[in-house]
């Protein structure tokens, strides 16, 4: 065998050359390797972070649309509760409930109320007078106390007059009224909350401590006023009567001078309503109600003369002044307002007095309602529900009317 030929130093060099080109090129892809290794897990890393970054992104919008989800359905449920409909009763709830609003409606007519207990009067069941126009505080607040018990729930004679009887399911609607101003809101001026400080039980102090003892009650009154307003000083009666104004009272019209207007010309009539009107106006503009209680409740027939004529419009010191009722001093309730039958010339009042049950007064009267003949309401003041035992309502004024079988 032939035997193997020798490399040349030359050809040794170059293939040490080789070798080393071969080593340093294996490294080098080694290392371009791990390189690339590195950037792919860089890559990853960052992708997964990425990915974590987007899906919580995701998770807190998905959260924030489930909470303004949340809200939305909250202020639709809560829009829904406010503005949904009345609830509408079945023939048998409302016959157990005896709803009936064709019934009778007691509007009550106070006068002035004394710092009295019951036991410091000469007469019976806290009268003050022997004509029952005034009463004890002890006796007033026993009154309240009385209607509550009955199921009736104060309404603003504005309100009845313009068909809006917005009473709770069963309960029925009562009406108080005030005449002269006189010992009805006795005040020594403010608390630092701006309320009235009572100097004697009066009307308002009564009135306020029942509306604070019975929430449900819907406490309200409306005052009609003379000249004099309620005799605390212009400065603090002007203060009184917009507290007043705020607190959910109204207040309207009792003339100038409490006169017999029977014996008063046209213009002596007109003088009388416009002046009050004006003050009124001067002082709770826009704020009081259009409403006259007549004093001594004459006349009995405003379409008697036509001198009767300005108390429901005319013209008092270059201001015109519109009436849209009048009060009578009568002794019996009135009719409901759907019934077509309310005269706005002619509405009756109770005098608020207790006589042992006789001669129309508190207790008489209520004996006569609470027996069938008051009106209940539905709980709806946009219905007129009446048994089928009912006449029709005849001015429903729009409203829908429910007719339901009571068998």
């Amino acid at each position: 065998m032939a035997g193997k030929k020798r490399m040349t130093k030359a050809q040794r060099r170059r293939r040490r050359k080789m070798l080393v080109i071969a080593k340093l090129s294996a490294a080098g892809l080694v290392l371009i390797g791990v390189i690339v290794l590195v950037i792919v897990l860089i890559s990853s890393c960052s992708k997964k972070n990425a990915g974590k970054a987007k899906e919580a992104e995701s998770q807190s919008i998905a959260a924030e649309q489930e909470s303004s989800s949340l809200a939305e359905a909250q202020a639709a449920a809560l829009t829904h509760e406010t503005t949904a409909a009345p609830k509408k009763y079945s023939d048998a709830e409302y016959a157990a409930a005896k709803v009936n609003e064709m019934g009778s409606v007691p509007i009550l007519m106070y006068h002035r109320i004394y710092d009295m207990k019951n036991s410091e009067t000469d007469y019976i069941g806290g009268n003050v007078d022997a004509d029952g126009y005034n009463r004890t505080s002890e006796a007033f607040e026993a009154d309240l106390e009385q209607y509550y018990e009955w199921g009736y729930r104060c309404v603003r004679l504005d309100d009845y007059l313009d068909g809006n009887v917005n009473v709770e399911f069963g309960c029925s609607p009562v009406i108080i009224t005030f005449d002269d101003g006189d010992r009805d809101a006795v005040i020594n001026g403010f608390d630092a909350n701006g309320d009235p400080i009572f100097t004697d039980e009066c009307a308002l102090s009564v009135l306020e401590r029942v509306k604070e003892r019975h929430p449900d009650f819907n406490v309200t009154a409306t005052f009609f006023l003379n000249d004099s307003l309620f005799r605390n000083g212009r400065e603090k009666d002007e203060q009184l009567m917009h507290w007043m104004i705020d607190h959910g009272y109204d207040i309207g019209n009792h003339t100038k001078d409490h006169p017999n207007l029977s014996e008063l010309t046209g213009a002596e009539i007109e003088e009388q309503v416009g002046f009050v009107y004006n003050l009124l106006d001067e002082i709770i503009p826009g704020e009081y109600v259009n409403i006259v209680a007549l004093p001594y409740g004459i006349p009995v027939d405003t379409s008697a003369d036509s001198k009767y004529d300005m108390l429901f419009a005319g013209t008092y010191e270059g201001k015109s002044y519109t009436t849209k009722a009048t009060l009578l001093c009568s002794w019996t309730f009135e009719d409901s307002i759907f019934s077509g039958n309310v005269d706005k010339t002619y509405i009756r009042r109770i005098r608020g007095y207790d006589n042992g049950g006789e001669d129309w007064d508190i207790e008489y009267n209520f004996s006569i309602l609470n027996n069938g003949y008051r009106y209940i309401s539905d709980g709806n003041p946009d219905t007129v529900v009446v048994p089928d035992t009912e006449i029709e309502p005849g001015a429903p004024d729009g409203r829908e009317v429910i007719i339901y079988k009571t068998e």
